[in-house]
Parts: C-alpha cells; structure tokens; sequence
C-alpha cells in the first residue's frame, strides 16, 4: 500500500539547490506540504570574517519556512527532525553523511538528488568529475537515500549533455534546472508510490573524492588538455593557481593547445594573441586571464606586464 506523504522537509547547503526549494515552495499545498528546511551552519567568510548563512538558508527564511542548522547533524538533527514529524526529506547538495537513526526517522525516507547519472561519479563532487573525466553527458539522479554514500535504488533520471568549455558554474547551472524538470516529472509519482525505484548496477559504480585547496594547484608536468579540464571543474572552488614570480596567480579562461616538446613543462613561453603561454608535458596552456592575490581577474597581458622579471 503506497504510503500518502503530505509533510516534506528539504535539505540543503549549497545554491545549486535554491531553484528547487522555490519549486517545492511554489507547489506546497498541492499534494504535499513543505514544513521545515535543514541548511548547513553558518560559517565566517570574506576579508571581515562576517558570519554569513547559505543560500538555502537565506532562501528558506526569505521564503517564510522554519529552518535548522544543527552544527553536528550526527548529534544536533534527530530530535528537531523528529518533531517536524515529516513524511518525506528532499535533499540536495546537503553535504553531510546523514546516520542510520537518522534515516530511519523519517517514515517515507530520504529522496536524494544527486548530480550525475548513478551509478557512475558517486561522491561529493560529480559536477567538478564529470568535467575531469571529459564526460560529454551527465544530468540528475532522483534516487532514495541508503546508509552507503549515493548507493541507494534510482526513481528516475533527466540527462543534460556537457557543452565544450563548460566550467563547474556552468553545468551546476544546467543541472541545477535539470532537477526541477526531473521533480516536475516524478516526483507526485514517487509520493504515490506509483513509481518504484531501481537498484543500481553496482559493478558500473564510479566515485568523486572531495576536493582539497591544494587540489587547485597547477602540475605542469601534466598535459594541457588534463589541464584546461582540471581549470574549468575547478571554478569557483578551489580554483587553480601557479606560482608567478614571489605570488601564487589564479587562472581564469585557458584553452589547450599542441606545442614544442623541446620547452620544458613549467616554462612561460610568454604573450601570443593575448593569452599567457605555458610549456607542459604535452603541449601548451593558454591562459587568458590571471588574478594577483587580492585582485581582480584581469586579461592575462595586463597581469603579466606587472609580474615578468
């Protein structure tokens, strides 16, 4: 017998989540009703270390919805999700490993929306990993949350193609609109129980590895096309940096092209057609823009005129 969810609670940490908050926002009362959002802590950021909250948090609040923001969801979330008394959690970019007790709290489960087509990137970075992997498809998982990290049976899937040049921001975008089509879809089915999940083929299974500050950093030993990938999943954050004279330089737009074998990676081969130029193991970096600490990104030429010996 299906089990008729009424009570939803929403989770999330990141803003890749806002669209789909505002579209449970702009439904609830149909066939379900939102009653709480979860959010991430919020943090001190910024040159002022100002305590700020998180989009979803922002957007909940703005939206009139009783929030939490416990600061261990291990200890600080079960008795406050309890009294929700929800019948279903969405979550999306939350960020944390929800515990067993945790799950079993809640009678309809745990809906995740996850971002590539499971079972291959599972983890917490597939937007960034299927740039890396030079995917040239992904798109949304809607799949019921299990105790091991995005593991769990697939209700429905909506797939997005990966344009060339795509950065992280860009496909977030995309795959950000790609849940609320896959929810606008699915998701009355899923409440209803109409719609049952699959179990996912685990031998296919992928995985992402959350990424570190230091993963930015620029090997030139590499190849440029590893490279130019690396720099584009990496907008926002880390982003990718070098070190150009005493100051570690930020890299914007780059592209990847063939070069002389004879220069050995790491060398500046200087300014062509306004783009920095880097010999790597194979080929060349083309870097289009750079940022000084504390500066603005600006066209690589204008950096370089302050920076070269």
């Amino acid at each position: 017998m299906a089990f008729a969810v009424r009570r939803v609670v929403f989770f999330g940490s990141d803003g890749i989540g806002v669209g789909t908050l505002d579209w449970l926002a702009e439904r609830s009362g149909e066939f379900f009703e939102i009653v709480g959002v979860v959010g991430g802590a919020d943090r001190r950021s910024g040159r002022g270390m100002r305590s700020r909250s998180n989009p979803i948090v922002e957007r909940a609040r703005a939206l009139g919805f009783p929030v939490l923001q416990p600061e261990d969801p291990r200890t600080d979330l079960l008795g406050p999700l309890v009294r929700f008394a929800a019948d279903l959690c969405v979550v999306f970019a939350y960020g944390h490993i929800l515990r067993r007790e945790i799950l079993d709290a809640v009678p309809g489960g745990f809906l995740n929306i996850h971002g590539s087509i499971l079972p291959e990137l599972r983890g917490p970075n597939p937007i960034g990993g299927a740039i890396l992997a030079g995917k040239r498809e992904t798109g949304i998982s809607l799949m019921r949350m299990v105790r091991r990290m995005d593991a769990g049976p697939v209700y429905a899937v909506e797939r997005v193609p990966v344009a060339d040049g795509e950065t992280a921001i860009s496909l977030g975008e995309k795959l950000s609109a790609a849940a609320i089509v896959a929810l606008d879809k699915r998701f009355k089915d899923i409440l209803d129980g109409s719609l049952q999940p699959r179990e996912q083929e685990e031998e296919r299974a992928t995985y992402t590895a959350m990424v570190r500050k230091e993963d930015g950093i620029l090997h030139f030993d590499r190849p440029a096309a590893e490279l130019e990938m690396q720099v584009r999943a990496h907008v926002g954050w880390p982003g990718s940096f070098f070190p150009l004279g005493k100051e570690m330089v930020r890299v914007g737009r780059v592209t990847a092209g063939a070069g002389n074998a004879e220069n050995s990676p790491g060398k500046i081969l200087g300014l062509c057609g306004g783009a920095l130029e880097i010999a790597t193991g194979d080929g060349i970096l083309r870097c289009f823009e750079l940022q000084r600490p504390f500066r603005k990104m600006l066209p690589a030429e204008l950096v370089w005129l302050t920076l070269r010996p």
